[in-house]
C-alpha cells in the first residue's frame, strides 16, 4: 500500500478519533463482508476509546453472513442529528449516490468532519479525508494496517472481522490482489485467533436450495461472444419467485461465469426493483481485460477485474434473444 501518504493519513484519523465523540459508520447497499469487516472493526476500537458509533446500511446484509456478523448492531434508519464524525467504508460514492450532501445541509449541527476509507478506484468525497489505497486487496486491510500503526492490541473478534472481509475480497486467496503481505496479515490473524474455515463455510460452503436452482437457471443461459470473449447470462424478478431465492443468492455467481475456459470476462445482468438492471463484471488478471473500462462507459466503477453498473429497464425476451428495455 502507499505507505508515506496513508502513515500521515491514519494520523489526522487517531487525531479525529481522540478528539471527537460521536461516530457514524456508513456502508453501501447490500453490504457485503469487506464492508461488514472494516465497519464493525472500526466499531470495535472505537467503543474502546469510549466512543458512541452506530453501524448505518441502507438495507440489511444477506443472510449468509449472519454468523459472522452481530447483524442487530446495524441500523436502516438513518440518523444524522448530532454526529460529529460520519465515516464512509468501502463505497466512498455512497456519498453521491445518496445525497449526504443535502442531507448534511439541513442539519442545525453539521458533522465536524467527513472520512472516506476505500480501496476502490474513483471513490473520492471532495470535501473529506480520503483514506485510499486501490493497491490494498480489501477496506479491511486498511483497516488492519491502521491499526497496525496505532498499536491497536485487537482481540480475536476484531481478528476474526478483518479476516472476514479479506477473504472475501480475494475471493478466499484465489484473486489475483492476494499478495504475500496479504497472506502474511491473514496469518497473524488466525495467530489471533481468527478461523478461515468459519468464514468460508459461510460465504462458499453453505448454498440453500433456492439458490442452486437459481445458479443453474443462470448457468444454463450461459453465450459466449465469440468475438469479445464475453460470458453472459441473467436472472429475471420472475426466476426469483420461481425459486423462492433473493438476489444475494447470486453473490458468487459472476466469478462461475469467469471460470469458462473460452471466456475473457464474465457479464452477469440481474433484474431489480425501480425498473432498473444489475450489471457484475469479473476478469482476471491473465486475461488482459480491463472491466472497470467497460463499466464506466455506463457511470459504473469498481477495480479493473471486478466492476459493475447499473441502468435504467428490464429485462426482455424478444425472437433474436434477450434485451434490456
Amino acid at each position: 500500500m502507499q505507505a508515506n501518504k496513508l502513515t500521515t493519513q491514519f494520523k489526522e484519523l487517531e487525531k479525529i478519533i481522540a478528539t471527537h465523540n460521536d461516530f457514524l459508520l456508513v456502508v453501501h447497499p447490500s453490504p457485503d463482508a469487506d464492508a461488514l469487516g472494516s465497519s464493525f472493526s472500526l466499531q470495535e476500537y472505537l467503543l474502546n476509546q469510549k466512543k458512541q458509533v452506530t453501524i448505518y446500511s441502507v438495507d440489511m446484509p444477506s443472510e449468509d453472513l449472519k454468523p459472522l456478523f452481530p447483524f442487530k448492531h446495524i441500523t436502516t434508519d438513518l440518523d444524522l442529528l448530532n454526529k460529529e464524525i460520519i465515516i464512509f467504508l468501502d463505497r466512498g460514492d455512497v456519498y453521491y449516490k445518496f445525497n449526504f450532501a443535502e442531507k448534511i445541509s439541513h442539519l442545525p449541527n453539521p458533522p465536524k468532519k467527513i472520512i472516506n476509507i476505500d480501496h476502490h478506484p474513483r471513490t473520492e468525497i471532495d470535501i473529506a479525508l480520503n483514506i485510499r489505497s486501490t493497491e490494498a486487496a480489501a477496506t479491511s486491510e486498511i483497516i488492519y494496517a491502521f491499526f497496525k500503526q496505532i498499536n491497536f492490541s485487537f482481540d480475536q473478534k476484531v481478528a476474526q472481522y478483518l479476516l472476514n472481509g479479506i477473504y472475501a475480497d480475494t475471493g478466499g486467496f484465489k484473486h489475483n490482489n492476494t499478495s504475500p503481505e496479504v497472506l502474511e496479515i491473514a496469518g497473524e490473524l488466525m495467530r489471533h485467533g481468527a478461523s478461515i474455515t468459519k468464514i468460508n463455510r459461510a460465504l462458499f460452503a453453505n448454498k440453500t436450495i433456492s439458490a442452486l436452482k437459481l445458479w443453474g437457471i443462470a448457468l444454463d443461459r450461459v453465450q459466449i461472444n465469440k468475438k469479445t470473449g464475453m460470458a453472459v447470462s441473467f436472472i429475471t424478478k420472475k426466476d426469483l419467485e420461481k425459486c423462492n431465492a433473493s438476489i444475494k443468492d447470486l453473490d458468487g455467481l459472476s466469478e462461475i461465469l469467469n471460470t469458462i475456459s473460452e471466456a475473457k470476462f464474465s457479464l452477469m445482468l440481474t433484474e431489480r426493483e425501480e425498473n432498473k438492471v444489475k450489471a457484475s463484471l469479473r476478469s482476471e488478471e491473465y486475461k488482459k481485460i480491463d472491466v472497470s473500462k467497460i463499466a464506466r462507459l455506463f457511470k459504473g466503477g469498481g477495480h479493473k477485474l471486478a466492476s459493475g453498473f447499473e441502468i435504467e429497464g428490464k429485462l426482455k425476451q424478444t425472437k433474436n434473444g434477450w434485451i434490456v428495455e
